[in-house]
């Protein structure tokens, strides 16, 4: 057991390492830095996507409370827009693509699944929230090869799209078939 501890320790440090050069490489006041890393959220370790996405999955549920989905919606086209320059500015200073605490990309993703689910359901929206998670983390076909495939800005918001899409998809599929 305490193996275990220790690797979790050691995996932590080396996360808080790179977390520590991520920072010092840019500027954390920054428009850029607060987008792309969702306002600090994708500094939180362990699992900064998770912290992301949840961060993002909050900002959603607010908005769709207070709003509309096609208001909600179009926040996810203006901040894929946005992201994809905050991302760009934030990957031109280091050799990293797709750096684990950027995270806008797993926000605007989030943010589509919540403008885009059959229903807006608390049990539906935690049922987005795990899908989506499990989909971005295990990457299964295609989302994998455009993991791969596409580099630069693009390719870090591109897959969480694809991710988004396959939870859209089973959710649909549940609503559809009545079986929640």
């Amino acid at each position: 057991m305490s193996t275990l501890k220790e690797k979790l320790k050691q995996k932590i440090s080396e996360k808080s390492e790179q977390r520590r050069h991520f920072i010092k490489g840019t500027r954390p006041t920054s428009i850029e830095f607060q987008i792309a890393t969702w306002f600090g959220s994708g500094l939180i370790i362990p699992a900064p996507g998770t912290w992301g996405t949840v961060g993002g999955f909050i900002f959603g549920c607010l908005l769709m409370a207070a709003t509309t989905p096609i208001i909600t919606f179009l926040m996810a086209v203006a901040l894929t827009i946005i992201g994809y320059f905050a991302i760009r500015k934030i990957e031109s200073r280091f050799q990293e693509h797709d750096s684990s605490f950027i995270v806008i990309d797993e926000v605007i993703a989030i943010l589509f699944v919540l403008s885009l689910l059959p229903t807006f359901t608390p049990l539906f929206s935690l049922l987005g929230l795990i899908l989506f998670r499990i989909f971005d983390a295990a990457k299964p076909w295609p989302i994998n090869w455009l993991d791969k495939q596409i580099g630069g800005a693009t390719g870090v918001i591109v897959d969480d799209l694809m991710a988004g899409l396959y939870t859209l998809l089973i959710l649909w599929g549940i609503y559809g078939y009545g079986l929640i």
